[in-house]
């Protein structure tokens, strides 16, 4: 299939494979499960313990991956722009939101739908303030504005993210006005304004972190800052790849052990957290901008690297689960959470006093055959609907949406 000459195949992975971090992470915590390598695998190497606990441990800050993507995708038509007079105008500011609606709405609302049909009751809030609270801060993209609808919400927690996108939406169109005038300052502006956010509001003393204020939508600033900027490097490298690196092979070689060196430090940055951070929030938070600069630096050697390095990336299984990878954000917590909830796979009553069942449960003899199993039930149901939501609802309901701009992919 002949691709689009503005199509960017690698992050279709870095977008993937981000989410289904994120999602692991989602996973560890209901299950528990890890340590499914020896320890001396790579002992032939010099390695003395190898473990790949960090992957899901530290999935929470692939959140900000995700975020970053968006930042850099939105603001690549301005960047193209940028480096090259004769590339397509930007989206107009209609079509700009009609594709963003079209994009993001209908599964949205569906999923808030049928979680009010059928599970989802004022019952289940103390008062009935609090349960129409969480409906309106969800039907407004504002879940992070309060404790009740961010942490408290009966519905999928995982949420909120999308709230901190519409909100970095309506902003997005001004922003990257200025952004394509002054993209140094504006980039520097909203990376102070960030870090001014978290030191005034998500900073607790004794090294705390507040919960809801670290996922509110100025403390991710920088991170849409990183983003952007890097959507105009990205341009601008490619563009001097193309006049004066066009027949040259060492760059690839060089790009390819910069990312390898790249990837190592990101490794040993979250295995740093993961090891000595007292409070994970505040490490989070505090780390963010460097992880999300970090994560830019990849993007752009990536992009030079070799084309067998590129496909790792680009593949067919990237490009699908890139194309069903926001209803699977939307639905992966639900899938968790029901089967666990209906005991599929089945586990025992919990003994008195236990908490967190059946993960606890380290020692008896089906544990281990059912952290197994619920994981790969999650891992395919969550695939499975999905996948059924993708392209039985958002697909040919954002074709029907943008039908007379035949505009489905930005």
């Amino acid at each position: 299939m002949k691709q689009r000459s503005d199509y960017i195949g690698i992050l279709n992975g870095i977008r993937a494979y981000s989410i289904l971090i994120v999602a692991g992470f989602h996973s560890w915590q209901q299950s528990w499960l890890q340590n499914l390598f020896p320890s001396n695998l790579l002992q032939f190497m010099g390695v003395r313990n190898f473990s790949l606990n960090w992957v899901p441990r530290t999935g929470y800050m692939f959140v900000d991956v995700m975020l970053l993507i968006s930042g850099f995708c939105l603001f690549l038509p301005y960047a193209r722009q940028m480096t090259d007079p004769l590339a397509p105008e930007p989206d107009n500011l209609r079509t700009f939101f009609k594709k963003r609606a079209a994009r993001i709405l209908p599964s949205y609302y569906l999923c808030l739908l049928l979680y009010l049909i059928f599970w989802v009751r004022p019952s289940d809030y103390a008062n009935i303030k609090q349960y129409l609270q969480d409906i309106f801060a969800h039907l407004t993209f504002t879940q992070t504005f309060w404790p009740e609808s961010y942490i408290g919400t009966k519905f999928p927690t995982a949420l909120w993210t999308l709230g901190v996108e519409m909100q970095f939406y309506l902003v997005f169109p001004l922003l990257a006005r200025v952004f394509r005038r002054f993209p140094l300052v504006c980039w520097a502006v909203l990376s102070v304004l960030a870090q001014v956010y978290i030191v005034l509001f998500a900073h607790l003393p004794q090294g705390n972190a507040e919960s809801l204020r670290i996922n509110q939508f100025p403390a991710f600033l920088g991170v849409y800052g990183n983003g952007m900027l890097c959507a105009l490097f990205f341009c601008r490298l490619r563009i001097w790849r193309e006049r004066e690196w066009k027949q040259n092979r060492v760059l690839p070689l060089a790009a390819l052990m910069l990312l390898l060196f790249n990837g190592a430090a990101i490794v040993c940055m979250l295995n740093d957290g993961l090891s000595r951070a007292a409070i994970i929030q505040r490490w989070q938070v505090d780390y963010r901008f460097l992880f999300s600069a970090m994560i830019c630096v990849f993007i752009l050697l990536l992009d030079a690297a070799p084309k067998g390095v590129q496909w790792l990336f680009s593949n067919r299984i990237a490009a699908f689960l890139s194309a069903v990878s926001y209803n699977f954000y939307i639905w992966h917590s639900t899938v968790l959470l029901k089967l666990k909830a209906w005991r599929i796979p089945y586990y025992p009553d919990a003994p008195e006093g236990a908490a967190a069942w059946p993960q606890s449960a380290g020692g008896e003899p089906w544990h281990f055959a059912w952290q197994v199993k619920y994981t790969v039930l999650f891992w395919a149901c969550a695939l499975l609907l999905a996948a059924f939501f993708t392209y039985l609802i958002e697909k040919p309901t954002a074709k029907q949406l943008l039908r007379k701009k035949k505009i489905i992919r930005t």
